[in-house]
Order: structure tokens, then C-alpha cells, then sequence
């Protein structure tokens, strides 16, 4: 894991970001410092990119391919930073950095597998009961509810829509894309009557009828935002465009993707336009609860707890003082179904309505404090906050997933990317110590 900042007003960005690597080999886990998670995205405009999540995009390291578009479209001028953004992933998936086609289709195959068990097991039990013989007992309740299953999670996956580069993707494009993958995993699930082994297999028609529902389903799944993917990324992207004349920050959240297009997904949100009517903003990305707390106020698990205390309080028969004693005369049972009668959850709604206008008011002060900073005090907030967030995993015995050496940097219109802290192998003489050896 990591933890990146960004902290914006007029006058500029900074930068902060932290040297742990989390890296998994099976079982095991193993946390180094070296990192490297800031890297500049062009050679004319000062944009950088902040790396966070998993670390490589079909098995090539993030920092690789950024050095490799930035040398081969370094040197255009995109009007806004969102523009350089799209041109990036564009770039991915038109010069052949999808190095390994089958990896992709073997991903598509292992979605498959996983997609079809997750949705049988939202499935009610009794549509996928079996015989003595194995057989299930019921194949058309068990496909229509597999079905109304699949309408259910495809409404919500669309929500955030689908992602760029897959808006002109048809249906017929993924069947001719997916038709082997399909055809075999028909093959390896179905069973026939005549068949001897038929536990945790289908019958052949079945799988055949959702074969159609399967893949519209699975493409939508393959074609919209995914926040809980193991592969997932998110790259930060900040600075100026060509016609910016305040800096911004654009996130995107990327989940690999298939057939030479890049699953990457942006919402309205993600894009921090520093502007008169906004004119500061504190970004924090990855692992932000150290960073949430400072600004909000409050610590997420210590919310949870205080929610959970107030919520039994606003329970009647959970507050001691509403039960009665020995020496009261009232009879119990009937005094509870009293209590039952009083409604709470108005109260409770109010009062966590309440306590969230209070977290929001404090972070709006902190924002608009920063709107007078210049911006080596902001880079030295970013520094401490990223800081701080890696203490907090030592003081509280935590996994060290945020830690080491802090890479900083400003960018203003004027001198555009300038670094201000990097790791001591990076250093050379050149003009502000910008570009360094490895051209980062």
C-alpha cells in the first residue's frame, strides 16, 4: 500500500508521497521502502503522476510505461491536464504495451469462473438443489433466477457508466473476442443425462441459454469501474495544461483491461479544478484515514465505535436509566412494549446529521486557511501528513504499508515541476534537481 497527497490552491501544487511497497508472493507479505510512486508524465507541460494500488499494468511496472510515453509524447501540449490523461491511456493501448495478449484473455477466462460463482451464490438455495445423481432438480427456476441475479448486479455496475475507451465497445465485439473462452468453459461446466458425474456441473442447455446473458453481463462487469480488484490502480494525475491557468488533479481508478482497450473509469468527482469558486483542495489518496482524521476531525475507527455507542443509546431498551428497578411499580413487560412505541431513529438521524456538518465545517476551515500558504508551506503540510500517517502505523503495530523516505515536489505555472525532496540514489546537478539519472 501507500499514501500520496495533494494539496492545491492559486498559486500552485504540492506533492507529497511515501516510499512502502507492499509486495505479495502466495501467502506472504513483504513491506520495503524504495518505491518509487511520483513521476513526471511530460518533458513541456508541468504534469506529474502519483502511482498508488498495484503496482505494474499487465505485468509492466507503472513507472515504465509513464517513462515510455513520456518519451515518445513528451513534448505535445495538451490544453488540460484530464486531456494528457486520456492521450496516456490511449497511448498504452495502441502501441503494443499489452505485451502479453494471452495474460489479458487469461484473465478474462479466470473473471469468468469467478463471476459465474459469485453470482450462483447470491442465488436462493432452493433453485439450486440437486438429486441423488447430482443433476439439479429444478434447471429452469435455477436459470431465471440466475438471470434476474445478473439484471440486479448489472444495474448497479452501471451506475458510474462504462469506462472511455470501451464507449464505442459493441456486444458483438466481446462474443467474437470471448468465444473461445465461452466455448471452453461451456465444455468444462455442462453435463448430459447420460453423464455419471454431474456434482457441481450444469446441464448443457442451461449453460447454453445463458450463454447470451452471461456475456452481456460480463462485459458490462469487464467494462465499468471497479474499486475492489486485486489489479486495481489509481493513478493522480496534477498540474497545468497548455490553457490551464490554475493547476488541477484528475484520479482514475484502472483495472487492466481486454482486447487492446485500458479499463480505466473517471467520475465528476475525481476532477479537482482549482478555480474562483473553488479555490483550494486538500487530496489525500490509498491509505488517507491518518490523514481523514486530521482533517475531519475524528479517526474512521473511532467513528465507528462513537456510532455504535450512540446508536445503542438511542435504543430504548439498551439505556439502563429507561429500565426500572425493583422497588418501581410497574410492570416490566409492559413498560418495554411502551418503549417500543417511542421512534429513535429520527433522533439518531438528526444527531449523526449533526455531528457530519460538524466534521465538514472543520475541514472547510482547514481548506480555506490554505487559500493565503505559499506553497513551501504547503509541501511541508503534505510532508507531515504523510509522516504522520507512518507513525501511526508503527505506534499502533500495524503492517508498515505507509513509511520511508517522503518524496516531495511543487508545481506552479511558472516553474513548473520542481522537486523538493527525492531519494538521496535520484540525486543529480541538473537545474533544480528535476530530472535527475533515471529521468523521473
Amino acid at each position: 500500500m501507500t499514501s500520496v497527497i495533494g494539496i492545491l490552491n492559486k498559486k500552485g501544487i504540492a506533492l507529497a508521497a511515501d516510499s512502502a511497497v507492499t509486495r505479495t508472493r502466495g501467502y506472504n507479505n513483504k513491506v520495503t521502502k524504495n518505491g518509487n510512486k511520483m513521476i513526471r508524465l511530460s518533458d513541456v507541460l508541468p504534469i506529474c503522476v502519483m502511482l498508488t494500488g498495484n503496482g505494474d499494468f499487465m505485468r509492466t511496472q507503472w513507472d515504465i510505461l509513464v517513462r515510455h510515453y513520456r518519451q515518445h509524447r513528451g513534448k505535445i501540449m495538451h490544453a488540460t491536464v484530464e486531456a494528457c490523461m486520456h492521450d496516456f491511456f490511449r497511448y498504452i493501448a495502441d502501441h503494443g504495451l499489452f505485451r502479453e495478449p494471452e495474460y489479458a484473455k487469461n484473465r478474462v477466462r479466470s473473471e469468468l469462473e469467478s463471476f459465474f460463482n459469485h453470482i450462483e451464490n447470491f442465488i436462493d438455495d432452493k433453485y439450486k438443489n440437486r438429486g441423488k445423481d447430482g443433476a439439479i432438480t429444478s434447471p429452469r427456476a435455477f436459470q431465471k433466477a440466475f438471470v434476474n441475479e445478473l439484471n440486479g448486479w448489472c444495474k448497479r455496475w452501471l451506475k458510474d457508466g462504462v469506462c472511455p475507451q470501451f464507449q464505442d465497445y459493441t456486444q458483438q465485439n466481446f462474443h467474437e473476442y470471448t468465444k473461445e473462452i465461452f466455448d471452453e468453459y461451456i465444455e468444462q461446466n455442462c453435463y448430459d443425462e447420460d453423464d455419471v458425474f454431474k456434482y457441481g456441473m450444469y446441464p448443457r442447455q442451461i449453460l447454453s441459454d445463458l450463454r447470451e446473458p452471461l456475456e452481456k453481463s460480463l462485459m458490462i462487469r469487464l467494462t465499468t469501474r471497479r474499486d475492489d480488484d486485486n489489479a486495481m490502480a489509481e493513478l493522480v494525475l496534477s498540474g497545468y495544461g497548455e490553457q490551464q491557468e490554475y493547476p488541477s488533479l484528475v484520479s482514475t481508478v484502472v483495472c487492466e483491461g481486454f482486447d487492446n482497450r485500458v479499463n480505466y473509469h473517471v467520475r465528476p468527482t475525481d476532477i479537482i479544478c482549482i478555480s474562483d469558486e473553488r479555490p483550494t483542495a486538500i487530496c489525500p489518496f490509498a491509505q488517507k484515514d491518518v490523514i481523514c482524521s486530521v482533517l475531519r476531525g475524528i479517526h474512521r475507527n473511532f467513528s465507528r465505535q462513537l456510532t455504535n455507542a450512540v446508536k445503542d443509546s438511542f435504543t430504548p431498551q439498551g439505556n439502563d436509566i429507561f429500565i426500572p428497578g425493583e422497588d418501581d411499580n410497574v410492570d416490566f413487560m409492559d413498560f418495554a412494549e411502551k418503549l417500543d412505541e417511542v421512534k429513535t431513529d429520527d433522533l439518531s438521524r438528526n444527531f449523526f446529521r449533526k455531528i457530519n456538518r460538524l466534521l465538514d465545517n472543520n475541514l472547510h476551515q482547514l481548506e480555506k486557511a490554505l487559500e493565503d500558504y505559499d506553497l513551501q508551506s504547503m509541501a511541508a503540510l503534505a510532508e507531515s501528513l504523510i509522516d504522520l500517517t507512518g507513525f501511526h502505523r508503527i505506534l499502533t503495530f500495524q503492517q508498515e504499508g505507509v513509511g520511508g523516505p517522503v518524496d516531495l515536489a511543487v508545481i506552479n505555472k511558472t516553474d513548473g515541476f520542481t522537486w523538493l525532496n527525492r531519494k538521496s540514489w535520484y540525486h543529480h546537478k541538473d537545474v533544480g534537481g528535476r530530472y535527475g539519472k533515471l529521468g523521473v
